[in-house]
């Protein structure tokens, strides 16, 4: 959890277990429930089950 929080602001990728890729800005982390993204003027919720990684674009760094 502490790696997300610091990577908050930060331009993410993540990919779900679906295999879908959502791009945007970390907003936020909800301990218990997930991320929040902000994707274009739209904010996303992803829970923590569904989330198969996260990638920080730029650094390159895979969070999980």
């Amino acid at each position: 959890m502490c790696q997300l929080v610091r990577h908050q602001g930060r331009a993410v990728e993540v990919r779900d277990i679906h295999g879908r890729v959502q791009r945007g800005i970390l907003e936020g982390v909800d301990p218990s429930r997930g991320i929040f993204m902000r994707s274009g003027i739209r904010i996303i919720f992803i829970p923590f089950f569904f989330i198969a990684a996260i990638f920080v674009i730029g650094i390159g760094i895979r969070i999980f």
